[in-house]
């Protein structure tokens, strides 16, 4: 199921990540030592290989990533 970016950030804040900075049209979201960049662009959905690249930072599967 592809994710809109609003559906990512609120995932991400769930899990204490926090907003650093964004530059143009992609934001980056930190937490500790990890850092993962998610583009914003609203009229789109993220794309696959941006979401298995959170999964993989987040060494999480897609199913506990869709129940978060």
């Amino acid at each position: 199921m592809p994710y809109s970016f609003i559906d990512i950030e609120a995932k991400l804040k769930k899990n204490w990540f926090i907003v650093a900075r964004q530059k143009w049209s992609h934001v980056i979201f930190v937490k500790d030592k990890i850092r993962i960049v998610v583009p914003k662009h609203w009229n789109k959905d993220i794309s696959i290989w941006v979401e298995k690249s959170i999964l993989k930072l987040l060494w999480i599967s897609k199913e506990l990533f869709k129940e978060m």
